[in-house]
């Protein structure tokens, strides 16, 4: 049995890690308990061969008012991509701008086949509504399917279907766009917001920043929890006493520890490959043919990513896929011989996302009996939602250890 300390949080995720922050910098006592040999739950990433891939499709947006509040954000250094698409359907390119960037592009969006003037002016309307709407007013009322909420905006079918659907399914990881209404105005707000991108040295760099502003905080690796009470945690390697536990696992693992549902989730579909280098290419590109693939050329804006005179690009699709395609789908999008797509790595992201249900509910008590609980499950399916949980984790136990 270990030393007893104030707090006992079970996950090393970003729910787990931000808790953690806040809780080191109240003055308490913690210890952190890790199933596995790595802190960040799905937000890491790992050099193969000189290239540094995530695990999954990975972005962050600076936006996240977490990310700001915790101040780690300038350790990321965050290298962000272009606020425009570009959808690829064979020999032609369109392209989709937001015309804040850039007003010439923006125009110059409304020659895509499925965006109208009319179509333009209403998406608009929206992002506008969604970044300058309070989180409380775009949640309140009813909630339902991104898809009849796309409707009600006066969005048209081809709009949805042609422009909107192929960018939103790689986010939601959701083709029939069921995902809560509330949910995606959230994610719209954070789109409007900030220009997100990827950490110079990899995602893993979220995860280890958090780590690096809990001076103190008491870390075991290769330790998954077996059972967890109100004041103590038993894994294979002893029992951990302390005043209060936080589980701040996925969803299963919670499930399995203090019996919360489990409701389930959406798998992703990650290839990493390897090109000559390439230039002009920090668009997110859609493959607007076969309607599969969403990518994005890491290297455009961190060449630190890969070796010299290469490129990484990242490919994701929803679901469980194997398509011997893939390649020569990459090669055209980014204009290449397909004997120039290397690929470096397959990765099935079975949980990459929590499945939140309907209506979105942002505020699950954080104490649930003698425990506390943390997690994305909790809020919203994302680097914001784990790390709100984390916060909210936190101070509902510092209320409870002051009373």
């Amino acid at each position: 049995m270990s030393e007893p300390t104030d707090i006992v949080i079970v996950g090393g995720g970003l729910a787990g890690l931000r808790a953690a922050q806040m809780l080191v910098g109240d003055g308490f006592s913690v210890r952190l308990v890790e199933a596995s040999d790595a802190l960040g739950g799905r937000v890491r990433s790992r050099n193969v061969d000189g290239y540094v891939i995530d695990e999954g499709f990975q972005l962050i947006n600076p936006s996240y008012p977490e990310i700001v509040a915790s101040g780690v954000l300038p350790a990321l250094d965050l290298r962000s991509f272009a606020p425009v698409i570009r959808f690829c359907d064979g020999a032609t390119f369109h392209q989709v701008a937001d015309p804040r960037y850039s007003l010439i592009s923006g125009i110059r969006s409304l020659q895509h086949p499925h965006l109208s003037l009319r179509d333009g002016l209403a998406f608009a309307r929206l992002l506008l509504r969604a970044r300058f709407s309070s989180i409380s007013r775009l949640t309140r009322g009813a909630d339902y399917a991104t898809m009849d909420g796309l409707l009600a905006e006066g969005l048209s079918d081809s709009m949805i279907n042609g422009v909107l659907q192929p960018f939103l399914r790689g986010t939601l990881l959701d083709e029939a766009l069921e995902t809560s209404w509330h949910y995606s105005e959230l994610l719209l707000k954070s789109f409007a917001s900030g220009r997100p991108g990827v950490p110079s040295r990899g995602a893993s760099a979220l995860p280890n920043a958090l780590l690096a502003a809990s001076p103190g905080l008491l870390v075991h690796y290769n330790e998954p929890a077996i059972a967890v009470d109100g004041t103590s945690v038993t894994t294979a390697q002893g029992r951990h006493e302390a005043r209060a536990v936080l589980v701040a696992t996925d969803q299963t693992s919670a499930a399995n520890l203090v019996g919360s549902p489990d409701l389930g989730w959406r798998t992703q579909t990650a290839y990493w490959f390897a090109t000559p280098r390439l230039d002009e290419t920090n668009q997110f590109r859609i493959d607007a043919v076969r309607g599969l693939w969403n990518t994005l050329d890491i290297t455009a804006v961190a060449p630190e990513r890969a070796p010299a005179g290469r490129s990484l690009i990242a490919a994701s699709a929803v679901g469980d896929v194997d398509d011997p395609r893939v390649a020569s789908d990459v090669a055209r999008l980014y204009d290449l011989d397909e004997r120039d797509v290397v690929l470096i790595e397959r990765q099935v992201v079975r949980h990459a996302l929590p499945v939140i249900a309907r209506p979105l509910e942002l505020n699950t008590p954080a104490r649930r009996g003698d425990l506390f609980v943390a997690g994305d499950y909790t809020q919203t399916p994302s680097i914001q939602g784990a790390m709100v949980s984390g916060r909210r984790a936190a101070a509902a136990i510092r209320a409870a250890l002051s009373a």
